[in-house]
């Protein structure tokens, strides 16, 4: 019998058991001869744990993953109109436009055969049967257990970042549980953080060291540098103010009245997080970890402009490089490939919507990017001092020339603010006559010669998939990924999870809000924007910023922080989770913009337009999902999110 039979069979039985004691977290009936089966040798036992790593959520996944889609990066059609009939339902989308609700919530992982609590279940199942394994190496034994005790904390960790409170299952209950014992409470957010973070560190001792992992066999499989980023991630989002002492959850008690948020702020926790930021960190280091900083030999000789631009992009697209913590696995690529990368050929009718720019980066978005001074553009002073910033979305009147031309086609023309933008801008956004390495061309031939975007091609074209923005996202494709009017190719790499630079910038945050030294924690942020081509944050804000006090400052050295993240991370699926700990859930209630893709000339193409044309207001019960209301109907014992 095969694992996956086995599992059918277990899920049959815990649908089965929720039909009959109507609950979602119910028994699991001891003793079955098929989860005996299950573990009768290594071979089926390691099935089993493969089993047990099949319910990671599809991080990246641009379909599943409500963080590439739900934030406010990125926006993509989703209203029938003359612009086309493509109707975008992914789930983030949705939940941007206000349609989460009690009886059928949007990417529940509550519920279902692919719940959660079914894979902490089966996690749970594999610790109390690895045991029995007669011919399993202790060794083996001891990671195995360690990699699922990992997953359980994963799951519990993934769960609470979308419900807050929740439920802590340790173990499996037995099919003689009565009424009672089945009526599970949601436990305080401080007794969850504590329970993850305490399995977290059992499982620590026995995961092997990164470089231990093969990686044509086990990449994607937990190892220590996984487990402490992992810890280091939970920590920061219990010190952050979605969870510190949020008194807008005040009114969260269950019936024992407890309180399930933490009323009362306590800075401490910033350090605890610090501390296990750094220690990550340092552990990462001496494992081998460092910023990706690797050009690829046939970009040797190319402009120093464009070197920057690959080698940000490459540490995202290079598979299973030096920066890289966490690798996903159980997603597709060609899907993010094919809704990031522009089109920037002509192609056939049955090619088309194989390069979409579906996911489209927003105005908001393009603004953020620094200048290339390395400070935001609304206070550069250059920008100030020259009407760039007032005059940023007005095309300007001298076409591309000198340097520009590693930017911008030469001899074409754009707006003010597609100029003296910082590298990390012309590495990850694609807009209208910018230069495009990569989708096959992938060599700068020279500057008469190369390949660039056009919004003729990129944009609307005979009412198929595209941009609503008139931009894309060009740091999630490969740069070897190439486009013929005929067909597509894509290059593989593992989703970034985890990667060096997130992890930085975590301890960045965690120091600043602890009232760490300020040497300390630009330290890490500088390295990242050297390998951008940056100054450091002191230097470039003394020199080129009209707020040069701000790096003094606790809440100017946030606000640079905040900002940071936002581009160093753009499109990785960061921001959306940001925004809910920050608790900045009113972002959303302003419409996204983006340029007037129909436009058939540069002077009709660069208006700007609010893209959503819905009335939604977001409010504090936004921060978390709402569970299911048939639950609440069971379980009487289960307290409802706020304000659902």
């Amino acid at each position: 019998m095969k694992t996956k039979r086995i599992k059918d069979i277990l899920v049959y039985i815990l649908i089965a058991f929720t039909v009959l004691s109507c609950d979602y977290l119910d028994v699991v009936p001891d003793n079955v001869a098929t989860i005996d089966y299950a573990f009768k040798n290594s071979i089926a036992a390691e099935k089993y744990l493969y089993g047990c790593y099949s319910y990671r959520p599809a991080i990246g996944d641009i379909q599943n993953d409500p963080a590439m889609t739900g934030s406010d990066e990125t926006t993509q059609r989703y209203v029938q109109s003359e612009l086309g009939t493509r109707f975008v339902t992914w789930g983030g989308t949705r939940i941007t436009r206000g349609l989460q609700n009690t009886n059928d919530p949007i990417m529940n992982t509550w519920d279902g055969n692919r719940s959660l609590w079914v894979g902490i279940r089966d996690c749970n199942i594999f610790l109390e049967n690895i045991g029995n394994v007669r011919d399993l190496m202790e060794h083996n034994r001891r990671r195995w257990i360690a990699e699922v005790k990992f997953l359980k904390a994963y799951y519990h960790y993934s769960l609470m970042k979308r419900y807050g409170p929740i439920p802590i299952v340790d173990v499996n209950l037995p099919v003689s549980a009565n009424v009672q014992d089945v009526q599970v409470y949601r436990e305080p957010v401080e007794d969850v953080v504590n329970y993850i973070t305490g399995l977290i560190e059992e499982a620590m001792v026995d995961l092997p060291e990164a470089k231990e992992i093969v990686e044509g066999t086990e990449a994607g499989r937990v190892d220590q540098l996984v487990a402490m980023t992992l810890k280091a991630e939970v920590l920061l989002f219990a010190a952050s103010p979605l969870f510190n002492g949020n008194t807008d959850f005040s009114g969260m008690k269950d019936n024992k009245d407890r309180q399930l948020f933490p009323q009362n702020y306590d800075p401490n926790k910033w350090k605890i997080a610090a501390d296990a930021c750094l220690e990550a960190i340092e552990a990462s280091h001496a494992q081998g970890k460092r910023l990706y900083n690797q050009v690829e030999p046939l970009l040797i000789n190319e402009p120093e402009v464009l070197k920057l631009q690959t080698n940000y992009r490459q540490a995202i697209c290079d598979r299973w490089n030096s920066e890289l913590i966490w690798g996903g696995t159980n997603n597709d690529c060609g899907i993010l490939a094919r809704d990031a990368s522009t089109r920037i050929i002509r192609m056939s009718p049955t090619t088309l919507t194989t390069v979409t720019s579906e996911w489209s980066p927003t105005l908001g978005l393009v603004n953020r990017y620094y200048s290339s001074n390395g400070v935001p553009i609304e206070e550069d002073k250059d920008w100030q001092a020259k009407g760039w910033y007032q005059n940023r979305y007005s095309i300007r009147s001298e076409p591309s020339s000198g340097d520009e031309v590693y930017y911008i086609k030469e001899g074409e023309k754009t707006v003010y603010l597609h100029y003296n933008r910082e590298p990390r801008f012309y590495a990850s956004i694609a807009f209208d006559k910018g230069i495009y390495l990569g989708a096959g061309y992938n060599m700068f031939k020279d500057a008469k010669h190369c390949e660039f975007m056009d919004t003729q091609i990129s944009g609307f074209q005979a009412g198929e998939a595209n941009s609503i923005t008139g931009y894309g996202a060009k740091k999630m494709s490969h740069f070897k990924n190439t486009q013929q009017y005929d067909r597509t190719t894509w290059e593989y790499y593992p989703f970034p999870i985890y990667r060096l630079a997130d992890l930085y910038l975590m301890y960045a945050e965690a120091l600043n809000e602890a009232d760490g030294p300020a040497e300390e924690i630009f330290k890490y942020m500088d390295m990242i924007r050297a390998r951008a081509g940056l100054e450091g944050i002191v230097d470039s804000w003394t020199k080129y910023s009209t707020n040069p006090e701000k790096v003094n400052t606790k809440d100017g050295r946030r606000n640079i922080i905040h900002r940071e993240r936002s581009i160093e991370l753009a499109f990785e699926g960061k921001r959306f989770w940001d925004i809910r700990r920050w608790k900045e859930i009113d972002i959303y209630n302003s419409d996204p913009l983006g340029w007037n893709i129909m436009g058939g000339t540069p002077e009709d193409f660069y208006v700007i337009l609010p893209l959503r044309n819905e009335s939604v207001r977001f409010t504090v019960k936004d921060y978390f999902w709402p569970i299911k209301e048939s639950n609440l109907f069971v379980n009487k014992n289960l307290v409802q999110n706020y304000g659902w």
